[in-house]
């Protein structure tokens, strides 16, 4: 696949996790299981189940894609123990600079911490329903939950560094 097909992908799958996303979270209050389906689903949990699953695919897709175009190293610095630009950009943030949004710094990290909650987020549900009617769902159930709030808080630290970038370039 051309570059630019490559770039115009990725941007079509971050629109469509944004949207997925978006209302996963915000209609989650309306989704009651435990550990299993109930024998009639509402809209709202087999809406949750199936776009879910969705988000899964797109985001397994979105690593792929990234690591096509090479941003697996960006997004995750510090498992090749590179940890100079986070550093550089933690001492920019002490003197009120805005970090970089290329590179392998501080923004960048945050986007693999998303990209990570958000693969287990998505895992984490898939087994749940693989394992709907055991024991074994409940505790995935928590596991789903605990990283779907880790997956908000990289998402909204995400949007505030994005917001950040938007305010620093209208200064400029």
């Amino acid at each position: 696949m051309s570059g630019g097909r490559l770039h115009y992908w990725s941007h079509m799958q971050h629109g469509l996790l944004i949207l997925l996303l978006a209302w996963l979270i915000f209609t989650s209050p309306w989704v009651h299981l435990y550990n299993r389906l109930p024998p009639s689903p509402s809209f709202w949990v087999w809406a949750h189940v199936v776009l879910g699953l969705a988000a899964l695919v797109l985001g397994l897709g979105f690593v792929l894609t990234s690591a096509l175009q090479g941003r697996l190293a960006q997004y995750f610095p510090w498992a090749l123990g590179r940890l100079g630009p986070l550093w550089a950009d933690l001492r920019g943030l002490l003197k009120l600079k805005v970090p970089g949004n290329e590179g392998a710094g501080l923004f960048s990290i945050i986007k693999g911490v998303l990209l990570l909650a958000l693969l287990a987020t998505g895992l984490t549900g898939l087994m749940w329903l693989w394992t709907a009617g055991s024991q074994d769902a409940v505790a995935w159930r928590g596991w789903h939950i605990v990283s779907a709030r880790v997956l908000i808080g990289a998402l909204v630290a995400h949007i505030l560094a994005t917001l950040a970038h938007v305010v620093d370039f209208m200064r400029q």
